[in-house]
């Protein structure tokens, strides 16, 4: 039985097994989590300990090379004051007013990788 050993060295994951040593990318992290929950570009930018933008140019990435039975699927963000959903929005950033109230609590865009 092939036993692997997983150590997270400054974020990025690490495997040791019997013979063989291999390492994830931030981007190959990045697709993997995603595809186990909904995260938003905040929350992956304090996983990795990273700049929101290199998240930004991150995901832009993953959306142009997963695979074609794979897709980004964006949960779109919500004003908390009167509900309004910025539907049809294709950007990973949460807006920053509300095109109805003028309010500025606005939910996180929440992004996952599904089965297409």
């Amino acid at each position: 039985m092939l036993l692997l050993q997983l150590i997270v060295v400054s974020k990025v994951l690490v495997a040791k097994g019997k013979g063989m040593e291999f390492e994830k990318t931030r981007r190959q992290h990045m697709v993997s989590l995603l595809q186990r929950k909904r995260w938003s570009v905040h929350d992956l930018a304090r996983e990795f300990e990273v700049k929101v933008s290199i998240v930004l140019d991150d995901l832009e990435h993953i959306r142009r090379s997963i695979s074609s039975r794979h897709k980004i699927r964006i949960f779109p963000s919500e004003c908390n004051d009167c509900g309004f959903k910025f539907k049809g929005r294709s950007k990973f950033t949460s807006p920053s007013r509300c095109p109805r109230c003028k309010g500025e609590r606005i939910s996180p865009t929440m992004m996952k990788i599904e089965l297409t």
